[in-house]
């Protein structure tokens, strides 16, 4: 059947079936005749497969992976998820309709919660510390707690952030703000990030030690070396040290999320890979050396 067909079959527009065939979610390959793309009832069932899970909210990058055959372990995870919200949403309705029959402030407030770990953030601490925890976590935080150990790393995260003794450079602060207006993965590209951190081909490793050197030899001229830019990334990186970001707030970050967790540590192992294998180490200024 032509895309019009497909179209009418599925009660979508051509342009969403054209778009699944940009994205690598759809590829017909039957043609007609006269040389147009002929579809299927495989590629029919494919594009309702395709436009539920858009229904169900989930990205493309996930449906990617569905379609590709992760579909048990992905769809049980994206139900678990939404029976979470369910019931926090029936206990939401519950304490409004108790507070409408006997208004108590107090009981409202512990029966209910922020919609994700994102929002919490931005309430607790607004301004620029919430604003940039929500936009530079985005895909870690857009959850609820669900444990006792998530808790108390949440806890210990405001208490970081609300310390009156805490300053940030200037330069961090405006990059952070940044960070607002670039569009950021979705947790399913996320996912995939970290499986090709864990697992890169030999192709993509040889690239990367390629990069890193070139980076490397690159910063050890002078003038790179001391140029303004790298003198104020050096400068941020040591008041982060020295402010506990990297020994108080990311380990507490690990332990709230467990896929910030899995991106952390898969980074980490590739770093030390890269290192071993090239004869890199830190300096005490923050250069990577050989």
């Amino acid at each position: 059947m032509r895309i019009a067909e497909a179209a009418k079959a599925v009660g979508c527009t051509q342009r969403a079936i054209k778009f699944y065939e940009e994205k690598g979610l759809l590829s017909p390959v039957a043609r007609s005749e006269n040389g147009y793309r002929d579809y299927t009832e495989e590629d029919v069932r494919l594009l309702h497969e395709i436009q539920a899970y858009r229904k169900l909210g989930i990205g493309l990058a996930d449906i990617k992976r569905l379609l590709a055959g992760d579909a048990q372990a992905l769809l049980r995870g994206i139900l678990e998820k939404k029976r979470a919200e369910a019931d926090a949403q029936q206990q939401e309705i519950a304490a409004l309709e108790a507070y409408l029959t006997r208004p108590d402030a107090q009981a409202l407030d512990e029966a209910v919660d922020f919609a994700s770990i994102a929002d919490a953030m931005r309430a607790q601490l607004p301004g620029f510390f919430g604003s940039y925890l929500a936009a530079h976590f985005a895909p870690y935080l857009n959850t609820r707690i669900t444990t006792p150990e998530q808790q108390d790393a949440y806890r210990r995260i405001l208490a970081f952030w609300d310390d009156p003794k805490l300053r940030l450079p200037l330069t961090f602060r405006l990059s952070m703000l940044l960070t607002r207006f670039i569009p950021q993965p979705s947790a399913g590209a996320m996912d995939a990030r970290i499986q090709a951190m864990l697992n890169p081909s030999e192709e993509v490793y040889a690239r990367m030690r390629e990069q890193t050197l070139s980076t490397v030899r690159m910063r050890r001229n002078p003038l790179v070396r001391y140029s303004p830019g790298e003198v104020m990334k050096r400068r941020m990186m040591r008041t982060l040290k020295d402010c506990g970001y990297y020994d108080v707030f990311i380990p507490e970050m690990k332990r709230l999320s467990p896929a910030y967790r899995a991106y952390h540590d898969a980074l980490s192992a590739l770093n030390e890979r890269l290192c071993r294998d090239l004869g890199l180490h830190y300096d005490s200024d923050f250069n990577l050396v050989i």
